[in-house]
């Protein structure tokens, strides 16, 4: 209460490539965030907060979509993150020049689909996290991590069943990360889907 919003810039420069007669897509862009009056909390109170902090997070992404067949489609991306706080005071005064929490410096995905006939389709893929630290101090953090999920589709008319299977290889990783706590991601799980289109 009584602590006026915080302030932050995102800019962002890309460009996208169609080539091959729209067969593959390419995309690919440089991008600054920055907060300029992150709350910090006072020393001599910890009720009140301060806007004084500053952090900024550079970042490269490049991301191509295409159909290898008529049938087989992929999908690829990497974004690598490089992320500091630049500023700060109170309570966080000590975490001037480290890394913010839950900020990896690399996330990557790839995907894949392939069309068997008028009624299967079937396909995976993999998603990719760096470490990231726990707490702005960088004291501690939970590791990188690789997870693979895949699908199987059946349709007929206006009907698809679909079998999503997610965490294939049941990995043990977190999915978010906070101070005092992280959140683990899902376990091996099946789900099963029923849509009717009209």
């Amino acid at each position: 209460a009584n602590t006026p919003p915080e302030k932050s810039r995102n800019v962002e420069e890309g460009v996208k490539w169609d080539l091959l007669d729209g067969a593959l897509m390419l995309r690919t862009a440089l991008a600054r965030s920055e907060k300029t009056n992150e709350r910090n909390t006072d020393l001599s109170n910890p009720e009140l907060y301060l806007l004084s902090g500053k952090r900024h997070t550079d970042a490269f992404e490049i991301e191509a979509t295409g159909r290898i067949t008529e049938r087989w489609e992929v999908f690829a991306a990497v974004a690598l993150m490089d992320a500091k706080i630049d500023r700060a005071s109170g309570q966080q005064a000590n975490t001037a020049g480290n890394v913010p929490i839950n900020t990896p410096d690399y996330t990557a995905s790839v995907w894949t689909a392939y069309r068997l006939d008028e009624r299967w389709r079937f396909g995976g893929g993999g998603e990719a996290v760096g470490f990231r630290w726990g707490n702005a101090t960088n004291a501690n953090g939970v590791p990188g991590y690789v997870r693979w999920d895949a699908f199987v589709e059946y349709e007929v008319g206006a009907v698809s069943l679909q079998l999503n299977a997610f965490n294939l290889f049941d990995r043990k990783y977190y999915e978010g990360v906070y101070s005092g706590h992280a959140v683990p991601g899902t376990s091996r799980t099946a789900q099963l889907r029923l849509e009717y289109g009209f």
